[in-house]
């Protein structure tokens, strides 16, 4: 395919109908352990890049839904942030993985 400008924008269109997510979504879809769900968690919780990954602390990252320790530990040793031990195993006791629903305030029934 002759041209270069073509094929970059040919493998980002592969990549955004494979993963199901917006251009803005790339970036955070090509870490191991995120799909297009938790890329849009992420997203919205102002993490939109892997910068923003790398300066959050690991206690931000277990706080958002979806985002168990296990996975914040994953997420910052690929995008080469740094995981202090100590840090990493008290989350790890304290810290179980939410399910989303815990974070979706329900309505009143209508009588």
């Amino acid at each position: 395919m002759g041209n270069p400008e073509h094929c970059r924008h040919l493998r980002e269109l592969r990549e955004r109908v494979k993963y199901g997510v917006t251009k803005s979504l790339l970036p955070l879809v090509r870490l191991q352990g995120i799909g297009r769900i938790r890329a849009r968690i992420l997203y919205n919780a102002g993490l939109r890049g892997i910068s923003d990954l790398k300066r959050a602390p690991l206690r931000r990252l277990v706080e958002i839904p979806l985002i168990g320790p296990r996975l914040a530990r994953l997420i910052k040793e690929q995008v080469g942030g740094v995981v202090d031990e100590e840090e990493w195993r008290k989350l790890e006791r304290e810290a179980e993985q939410k399910a989303l629903t815990e974070f979706i305030e329900e309505e009143p029934e209508e009588a």
